[in-house]
């Protein structure tokens, strides 16, 4: 199809306005992190117990150890977060909250239920989207 025919077709089409991006959706990292922050409210806990309250939470879903330990050094360098770890034990760390961690946890608690709100609706429009398609005869 040429230029000026995708040009036509766009024109007589009504415009859509956005009114919401997909960038205000939930992401991985808020999940993650008021977790972390949450659970660190109760006292210190170590990465794998962190991890353990996110699975058990989630009903067995998780996040690999990895993007955890990141998100946790990140959090530890944006000052959410104190690591400790006893007698050089490095690989064997604790966390705890800080007042910068309890300040972050409280801005998302008051701005994380709307988004979880439209991350659902967004979830089911595009289940009901991928629906449409799931008949095909893909051969």
């Amino acid at each position: 199809m040429d230029e000026s025919k995708v040009s036509k077709r766009i024109q007589s089409e009504e415009v859509v306005r956005k009114e919401e991006s997909l960038g205000q959706v939930v992401k991985v990292q808020q999940v993650i992190d008021f977790f972390v922050l949450s659970e660190l409210q109760h006292g210190r806990r170590y990465q794998s117990e962190l991890e353990q309250s996110i699975v058990k939470t989630l009903e067995n879903v998780g996040v690999s150890k990895a993007y955890l330990s990141r998100r946790l050094q990140k959090m530890a360098a944006e000052g959410h977060v104190i690591r400790h770890w006893p007698d050089d034990e490095r690989y064997n760390r604790y966390y705890e909250i800080s007042e910068s961690g309890l300040n972050y946890f409280i801005n998302m608690l008051r701005d994380l239920p709307p988004r979880v709100k439209l991350a659902q609706q967004v979830y089911k429009l595009f289940e009901d989207y991928i629906s449409q398609y799931s008949k095909m005869n893909l051969k």
